[in-house]
């Protein structure tokens, strides 16, 4: 089961799940020379044509049926289809060859050791291939010593063709396998700058805005700041030393992040339905908390207001998640989006299903929508929730 080169740059693992699902392609190639051979053969073909017909497409169709059912069950279980699919070569060659001398049957038996060589080659190796082949041509001497050389070049020819497919799915394998592991190396260093701009970035650029209370107690300014310092520093320690013990859900993480805001000088009113999110997957709740978070701190930098209000809500088994400000606002069709818009909110949002819409106009403030997709099929409403008022809704102003 090494075909494939499981030790130069493709797992075990996943060789010995493919390797069984190239059986496949001699199955395949035996049942449609069957066929050629009964379409040829028409309605003039022999009892005997038709009986080896349906005898040899048995043990074709256990195999067809193992790779289909068993073979990611059990792959170690492809050591016994090789001596399996053997066996039943010997048995179709021997007995066509000693009940009849029929042309059709004499030319499905041939397609048959071909496929016995390809599969012997795919799970075993050419080694393995070759003495099959070996094997065919010793059998086929004592049964019919006339065909032996051309039988001898029709099974060299699946034994090259076997190490054709077999070299073809290994580099597709390792192109795949590279392909995979860039786009990854990739994807990381984005989520690393994101990571950079959202926290280490925004807390410093925090700190570079000037606030009335500056002038007015210069020493409470320091303090705020080093609180904020120290704060988010205790913040990456964790996330760097220690892994979250269970899933963080969307209305803890909201209060959390208002709490922060107020550290850093925005008061936000968090408003959540009660019955909103519960079963939100973990990357969405994160997604949902980290694009609120830049919108929240781009509030702060932008807007020239302390306040904002983040709003959450279910819609369609989805959950929808509005920041609003009543700040300075901007023209979104003149203003290029920066890294912040691009990254932290629409491609975030975007790498969850979801998506994102700013909106804004001069002197009319900013709402930011987001929206998660459900992450499983909503229930049926029952008819109490039909025949429910508003939505009640938990206020968390923080601040």
């Amino acid at each position: 089961m090494l075909m494939l080169g499981g030790g130069v740059g493709i797992p075990a693992r996943l060789v010995q799940t493919t390797l069984p699902r190239l059986v496949l392609v001699p199955v395949v190639f035996r049942l449609v020379m069957l066929a050629q051979a009964l379409w040829v053969a028409g309605s003039g073909g022999s009892a005997a044509l038709w009986t080896f017909a349906v005898l040899y497409l048995v043990p074709n169709v256990a195999e067809a049926a193992w790779i289909f059912r068993w073979s990611a069950r059990d792959p170690a279980g492809a050591r016994l289809v090789p001596v399996a699919d053997a066996g039943a070569a010997v048995l179709l060659t021997s007995g066509a060859a000693l009940i009849t001398q029929d042309i059709a049957i004499k030319s499905i038996t041939w397609t048959h050791l071909m496929g016995t060589v390809m599969i012997w080659t795919l799970l075993r190796g050419a080694l393995a291939g070759s003495l099959v082949i070996g094997g065919g041509v010793v059998l086929h001497a004592v049964l019919d010593p006339a065909s032996s050389l051309a039988l001898f070049l029709t099974l060299a020819t699946a034994l090259v063709a076997s190490l054709a497919v077999v070299g073809l799915v290994g580099a597709s394998m390792r192109f795949a396998l590279g392909f995979g592991e860039q786009q990854g190396r990739a994807a990381e260093r984005e989520r690393h700058r994101r990571d950079v701009h959202d926290t280490v970035l925004q807390v410093m650029e925090s700190f570079a805005l000037p606030a009335p209370a500056d002038e007015l107690d210069p020493a409470a300014s320091l303090d705020r700041v080093r609180r904020t310092a120290r704060a988010q520093a205790m913040r990456l320690r964790i996330s760097i030393e220690h892994e979250p013990a269970e899933p963080v859900g969307l209305h803890q993480r909201l209060r959390l992040l208002a709490a922060e805001m107020a550290v850093e000088g925005l008061r936000a009113e968090v408003v959540i339905q009660d019955d909103c999110g519960p079963d939100l997957a973990e990357e969405s709740a994160m997604a949902l908390h980290d694009a609120a978070r830049e919108a929240l701190r781009n509030t702060l930098k932008h807007s020239g207001t302390r306040r904002a209000v983040v709003s959450v809500e279910g819609i369609g088994g989805g959950v929808s998640l509005t920041v609003r400000d009543h700040g300075a606002g901007f023209d979104v069709g003149d203003r290029r989006r920066g890294f912040g818009l691009e990254n932290s909110i629409i491609a975030r949002m975007a790498e969850i299903g979801g998506f994102a819409r700013i909106e804004s106009s001069p002197g009319l403030g900013t709402r930011v929508v987001l929206l998660a997709p459900p992450s499983m099929p909503p229930p049926p409403p029952s008819k109490g929730a039909l025949r429910a008022a508003a939505p009640s809704v938990l206020r968390v102003p923080v601040g």
